[in-house]
């Protein structure tokens, strides 16, 4: 899941990524579902990410952590207790915690730690120009999908029978996902690519729409590009050294 921090009175916006493998060393990304956290405090916000984390069972978050996501990544890695079950959240482990000065956050881990969790990002002018590319190729090659448009959810939801029966406030929770959808492919359709040298420089063309769902989307999908890439260079060393026994 990626998870752009919101700032201020903004929102926190979480993009739920299903992937697929396919024979070529690459994975076909579904968003399954975008949830958008109302603004308040970290501690707040920390529980309810962890409890997506666990919902969908996912293998990694890669979470904002510049400006004031750095306040959200300190409270994520710490035990939480959730408010309403009184369940104990075990804190995140740091995919790629600072190894330049010791290891950073490791003597917060607890027996409840969940090790390798959160993969910090720290977004940069040529990183996302790399994120961007990289969701416009897996795009253009159809490994990138999305759930469909909310007009048709809802036209399917009201064949069936159990949608008619429905109240208004179950249909607006069931197509709640279907119009985070719509805003997401709003958001990406109102983005203006500049080149700037080597890099793409994403501008929004009304400042009225935001671009925080498309950041959460970019950060899930950056998770997807290293795995990949750590998948391909591992068969290509794998059938590097078969080669070499195959000559000898």
């Amino acid at each position: 899941m990626g998870v752009d921090i919101g700032r201020f009175d903004d929102n926190t916006e979480v993009v739920v990524i299903k992937v697929t493998p396919t024979n070529n060393n690459t994975w076909v990304k579904q968003v399954v579902n975008i949830l958008t956290l109302e603004a308040e405090n970290a501690q707040f916000q920390c529980i309810k990410l962890k409890k997506i984390f666990q919902k969908y069972k996912c293998d990694a978050a890669v979470v904002d952590g510049n400006g004031l996501g750095s306040g959200f990544v300190d409270n994520l890695v710490l035990d939480s207790v959730d408010p309403e079950s009184g369940e104990i959240l075990g804190g995140w482990g740091v995919i790629n915690d600072s190894e330049e000065k010791g290891k950073r956050y490791k003597d917060l881990y607890t027996e409840n730690t969940v090790h390798n969790a959160m993969y910090i990002m720290k977004a940069n002018t040529a990183l996302n120009s790399e994120m961007y590319n990289y969701f416009k190729f897996e795009l253009n090659n159809g490994r990138m999908r999305f759930l469909i448009d909310e007009s048709v959810a809802k036209n399917k939801l009201m064949a069936q029978a159990q949608g008619q029966k429905m109240s208004a406030a179950q249909r607006a929770e069931y197509l709640l996902p279907y119009v985070e959808t719509s805003l997401l492919k709003a958001q990406i359709r109102n983005l203006i690519c500049e080149n700037e040298g080597a890099n793409v420089i994403l501008k929004q063309s009304s400042k009225k729409v935001k671009k925080d769902k498309f950041s959460a989307l970019i950060y899930g999908l950056y998770w997807c590009k290293l795995k990949e890439d750590k998948r391909g260079k591992r068969k290509k060393r794998d059938f590097s050294k078969m080669t070499l026994f195959t000559k000898h």
